[in-house]
C-alpha cells in the first residue's frame, strides 16, 4: 500500500465529509491530515501565502483512488506528484 499526497484549500468540516466519505467507500482504510501548511508563490514579482491542507491517503489501487476522487470532488482535492 502506497500514500497519495493531495492538498485541500477549504474548511475542516468539509474536509471531514471528504475523508469520511472516502473511508466508507473502502477505496482507503487510513488516511493522514496535516493542517496549516503555508504554501508560498511567486506572483508578478510579489509573494502571495495561502494556506492549505496536506492529507496522505493510503490506498491499494492508485487509480481507483484517484477516478473516485475527479469523479466525487473534482474541485477540492488537488494532487500532489513528488519527484
Amino acid at each position: 500500500m502506497n500514500y497519495i499526497i493531495f492538498t485541500y484549500k477549504w474548511n475542516s468540516r468539509e474536509l471531514k465529509k471528504v475523508i469520511t466519505t472516502i473511508l466508507k467507500s473502502g477505496i482507503s482504510n487510513n488516511i493522514k491530515k496535516f493542517n496549516y501548511i503555508h504554501n508560498y508563490s511567486l506572483d508578478n514579482k510579489n509573494i502571495e501565502k495561502s494556506e492549505e491542507k496536506i492529507i496522505l491517503i493510503q490506498s491499494e489501487d492508485e487509480n481507483k483512488l484517484t477516478d473516485f476522487l475527479s469523479k466525487n470532488f473534482p474541485q477540492k482535492i488537488e494532487r500532489i506528484n513528488l519527484k
